[in-house]
């Protein structure tokens, strides 16, 4: 299961059918049934109700979308701290300095 199909599958569950969320995704229907055909596949359950202009999540699809929320927002987090990691100056830092009377 890759983090790519699993974005693909909250999209299509967040915007209703493959046409609107291959348009958000800035992919072809094809190539989005495609990926969620071989998820289904994979995991062995049906994961949506295909309507004539609409899919609808299953109960298995609902299990699946908790899940994948969870590992998708993990993953964001997990590459934004490696991000921010990458501006970051770490280190000691020695000041020295002499007693004087002034």
């Amino acid at each position: 299961m890759e983090i790519r199909v699993l974005r693909y599958f909250l999209a299509i569950a967040r915007e209703g059918s493959i046409t609107n969320a291959a348009n958000y995704l800035h992919v072809t229907q094809p190539t989005l049934s495609r990926q969620i055909k071989e998820l289904e596949d994979e995991v062995g359950q049906k994961l949506f109700i295909r309507g004539s202009h609409s899919m609808k999540l299953t109960q298995e699809g609902f299990i699946l979308r908790k899940r994948a929320e969870e590992i998708v927002s993990m993953v964001d987090k997990t590459e934004a701290e490696f991000r921010s990691m990458e501006g970051t100056v770490a280190g000691d830092i020695y000041i020295g300095g002499g007693e004087t009377r002034a």
